[in-house]
C-alpha cells in the first residue's frame, strides 16, 4: 500500500526519468501555451497544480505577474528549481503543497491551471470546490486531465486496482462529462472546450468563475 498511502514517494521515485521524458506532442504543447498566454494578462497571478518539473510555469512566466507552482514531489521541485534558474526566470515560485494548503487563501490567484493532476484526487467534487475558493471572481481554471472513462473499460479498472494496491497513487476513473457536470456543480461555466493533439484524446477546458 506505499505509493497509494505516500504518492510523493512514487513521484520522488521517478522524478529524473519523468524529466528526462519527452514532451509526447510537442507542437499541440506549443499550440495549448500560445492559447494559454491569450487568456493571461501581466497582472494576473498564476496557480499551476502538478507543476511537476514546471515546464509550463515558466512556458507561461513571461505572460503574468507570477506563477507559483506546487507539486507534493520534493524532487520534481528540485528539478523545476534548477531549470528556472538556467532560463533566468524570476517571477515563478515553486511550493511543496496541496490545494488545501491553508496558505492559499480565497480569491488569491487570477488563473489556476492543472494539467494531468485531477485523476489523483479521489474526491473531484472537492478538488474543484477548493480552485473555485482560492480563485478570484471572474477568474480562470484551465484544466487537462486522463480521461480513462473515456477510453476502454478494462484499461481503467486495470490502473484503477494497481493504484488500490498501492503499486501506483490512486487514479480516479474520470469521463470528460463527469468533470464538466463537477464544474458546473461548483459554479463555474465552461467557456471553451479544446482538443489541440489527434494523438493524445484528452480536451482542455476553460472555465470561468462568475462576477459576484
Amino acid at each position: 500500500m506505499l505509493f497509494r498511502t505516500s504518492p510523493e514517494k512514487f513521484w520522488n521515485l521517478i522524478a529524473k526519468k519523468y524529466a528526462a521524458s519527452p514532451i509526447a506532442d510537442l507542437d499541440a504543447y506549443q499550440r495549448k501555451i500560445e492559447k494559454l498566454k491569450s487568456y493571461l494578462s501581466s497582472d494576473d497571478d498564476v496557480l499551476d497544480i502538478g507543476c511537476a518539473t514546471g515546464t509550463q510555469c515558466d512556458d507561461l512566466a513571461n505572460s503574468v505577474k507570477h506563477v507559483t507552482g506546487i507539486d507534493i514531489s520534493r524532487k520534481l521541485l528540485d528539478i523545476a528549481e534548477t531549470r528556472k534558474v538556467e532560463r533566468e526566470i524570476s517571477n515563478v515560485d515553486f511550493v511543496e503543497a496541496t490545494i488545501f494548503d491553508s496558505r492559499f487563501e480565497a480569491s488569491r490567484f487570477n488563473v489556476v491551471t492543472a494539467f494531468y493532476v485531477l485523476h489523483f484526487y479521489e474526491d473531484l467534487d472537492e478538488a474543484v470546490r477548493r480552485i473555485y475558493e482560492i480563485l478570484k471572481p471572474d477568474g480562470l481554471f484551465i484544466l487537462e486531465t486522463a480521461c480513462l472513462g473515456d477510453k476502454s473499460i478494462i484499461t481503467g479498472k486495470l490502473i484503477r486496482l494497481a493504484g488500490k494496491l498501492g503499486f501506483m497513487p490512486l487514479i480516479n476513473i474520470l469521463s470528460t462529462q463527469k468533470i464538466e457536470q463537477s464544474l458546473e456543480q461548483a459554479g463555474f461555466t465552461v467557456i471553451e472546450k479544446i482538443k489541440f493533439s489527434e494523438s493524445i484524446d484528452e480536451y482542455t477546458l476553460i472555465a470561468r468563475k462568475p462576477l459576484r
